[in-house]
């Protein structure tokens, strides 16, 4: 079975610029942990994950109370006071970079090796560095599963 096979196609992405407390908002309503960053021609630039806004340092707001990312699910419209504090801060100024990928045709035995390898949870499928889907440990077990 090929990433291709189990990948999600309907993606949720955001742009360089995007600012960061619209991809948790997406995060959040689409229950998702990890937000694709590409062009307008979809080349994949980056990737904003959970860990990378609860990291933080990037975007020069390290200082943030680690419970922030916490507050964002009490806060009544689900963005806290924290995060509408950093509106100056995009994704590119905390996106990982370069994002870690796997091929359309890779096998899931190799998705998973990757997932393992790197500690990660999803990873971008790409055809030539064009986005065509993304995969996560969910789809693997998915696949496992048939």
């Amino acid at each position: 079975m090929l990433a291709k096979e189990i990948m999600t196609t309907s993606l949720v992405t955001a742009g360089p610029e995007t600012p960061v407390e619209e991809i948790a908002q997406l995060m959040m309503e689409h229950r998702i942990s990890a937000v694709p960053v590409v062009e307008e021609d979809q080349r994949l630039i980056g990737i904003v994950s959970e860990t990378d806004l609860l990291r933080r340092e990037h975007s020069g707001s390290a200082d943030l109370p680690q419970s922030w990312w916490l507050r964002l699910f009490n806060a009544r419209d689900r963005i806290s006071t924290t995060v509408k504090e950093t509106h100056g801060h995009i994704a590119k100024n905390i996106m990982t970079t370069p994002p870690i990928t796997v091929h359309v045709e890779a096998t899931i035995e190799e998705v998973a090796s990757v997932f393992l390898r790197r500690k990660i949870n999803q990873a971008p499928v790409v055809r030539g560095g064009t986005l065509v889907g993304i995969v996560s440990r969910g789809d693997l077990v998915k696949a496992i599963a048939k």
